[in-house]
């Protein structure tokens, strides 16, 4: 069977992206392949989500208390206040650009050399690019894209075009940002390959909580979630809801002061991330993703599954292609926080109708197609498919 590693950023960070990771990665192990896991950063002791045990783990760069791990945060420390050590092979146009360094780059790079599996994956745009130029020619070259092409600027866009023409296989989560990549990749092959979806239905009684669960960054929205909880506040506390926001990051302190600013404290509750967000959106009757961008969206998948009603918005890619507007869940108007405002009330003063029930329905019925064992089969056919072509 062939084998495989990933290059992934960080699995043990929480985040959509590392939770998908670990469930392909998964898959494939229980399905007989070697798996490796290649993960740039390194700052816990085990990964956010649970890893089959016959996968080989390899960090890159460990920030913790070893020699090695103290040599790492010296120099990342450097590469702030010094232009010497600025990455010269990752591209520039990397959303995480300030988390690399040259030195980092140079063993991400000797680890992409050393790979000596049947095929790598790449799980973004930047590592995927470093794949296509430094991956041994006799490995299979696969660029998972996790984002979409137009959610990147025209620079990156061009920069991007040009190295995945270099890769074997490219697969997208949507038909349409396949599309996208294929009119400008005459000769790479571009799928599409859903998320996996592999989590417990729990049948737990429903509470009066709105759910939202991410990275406390801007591109997730959870702003306009609290701008949007302000025009009904008065709905929310009458109706005895409450918001409960999971999450971390550089955003935090932000959201806290504008929840203040809008004295909703007693309504609005930050809690840390969890890898248990099923059961908490097991327990709730909505889940909002007010995400500005926003890749496949697997919180919207789980809130589905758990029969919690879902809405997001429009033209950030990820929620059209799994929320269809009043039949499986709710999309609005992108960034149009006064809708989103008022979709969310209607729900809740409407919540023991018809209509919700069929929509509840609708969306566990949706979430059938994402089943592993379709998704492994259709990846490892066009693997097969594609290889045969190439030889």
């Amino acid at each position: 069977m062939k084998s495989f590693t990933f290059l992934v950023h960080n699995i043990y960070h929480m985040g959509g992206t590392t939770k998908s990771i670990s469930n392909l990665a998964n898959t494939l192990s229980k399905k007989g392949h070697k798996v490796k896991i290649i993960s740039v950063f390194k700052a816990n002791d085990k990964p956010y989500f649970n890893i089959d045990e016959n996968i080989e783990i390899i960090p890159v760069i460990q920030y913790d208390k070893t020699p090695k791990g103290l040599k790492n945060i010296f120099v990342n420390r450097l590469n702030k206040y010094t232009p010497f050590f600025k990455t010269k092979k990752i591209n520039k146009s990397e959303p995480g650009i300030h988390q690399f360094s040259s030195y980092i780059e140079k063993q991400i790079v000797k680890q992409i050399k050393n790979i000596n599996t049947d095929i790598v994956v790449g799980t973004r745009a930047s590592y995927n690019l470093l794949i296509a130029e430094y991956a041994k020619r006799d490995i299979f070259k696969i660029g998972m894209e996790h984002m979409y092409l137009k959610a990147n600027s025209d620079e990156y866009q061009k920069d991007i075009i040009k190295g995945y023409k270099n890769l074997d296989l490219i697969t997208t989560l949507t038909a349409a940002d396949q599309s996208h990549y294929q009119k400008e990749l005459n000769d790479t092959p571009v799928i599409v390959l859903p998320n996996i979806l592999k989590e417990t239905k729990y049948n737990n009684t429903k509470t009066n909580t709105i759910i939202a669960a991410g990275r406390f960054e801007y591109e997730k929205g959870f702003d306009l979630l609290i701008e949007s909880i302000n025009l009904i506040q008065d709905t929310i506390r009458s109706y005895h809801y409450e918001v409960h926001i999971y999450g971390d990051g550089q955003e935090k302190n932000n959201f806290i002061q504008l929840i203040k600013k809008y004295q909703l404290d007693d309504i609005i509750k930050i809690y840390s991330t969890t890898n248990e967000l099923s059961k908490v959106l097991s327990n709730s009757k909505i889940t909002a993703i007010p995400s500005r961008v926003e890749g496949f969206g697997l919180v919207i998948l789980e809130a589905m599954l758990q029969e919690s009603v879902v809405i997001g918005y429009h033209g950030c890619y990820g929620p059209e292609f799994l929320i269809k507007h009043e039949e499986n869940g709710y999309l609005i108007a992108k960034n149009d926080t006064i809708k989103f405002a008022e979709q969310i009330k209607y729900i809740i003063q409407n919540y023991e109708n018809d209509e919700i029930k069929s929509i509840i329905s609708k969306a566990t019925d949706f979430t059938n197609q994402f089943d592993e064992n379709q998704i492994y089969s259709k990846l490892i056919q066009d693997i097969d498919i594609h290889i045969s072509k190439n030889n």
